[in-house]
């Protein structure tokens, strides 16, 4: 998994893409899950290391992951299809 060229990403999680402009403000989870994204980590590794950072089971986990994933993709943060072939 690759971020794209345009997207600058603070250490206090905000997310700016120069190509189109667009920009955002991560919570410390979703800026550890874009960064262990961008580092190449599976889901598998990505799901038991925040299983264990944080209080949350598994189907949600699951659920929030694919929902931040799909947000990634939308906004064109994502150079490469996902690892599990999500739509």
């Amino acid at each position: 998994m690759k971020i794209t060229d345009e997207i600058k990403i603070s250490d206090n999680g905000f997310v700016f893409n120069s190509r189109t402009g667009d920009s955002f403000s991560l919570n410390p989870s979703g800026l550890q899950l874009l960064r262990d994204l961008e580092a190449g980590k599976d889901f598998d590794v990505i799901k038991t290391e925040m299983l264990e950072r944080y209080d949350i089971d598994d189907l949600s986990l699951e659920k929030d992951f694919y929902e931040f994933f799909a947000l990634l993709k939308h906004h064109q943060i994502l150079t490469q299809e996902d690892p599990l072939n999500f739509q």
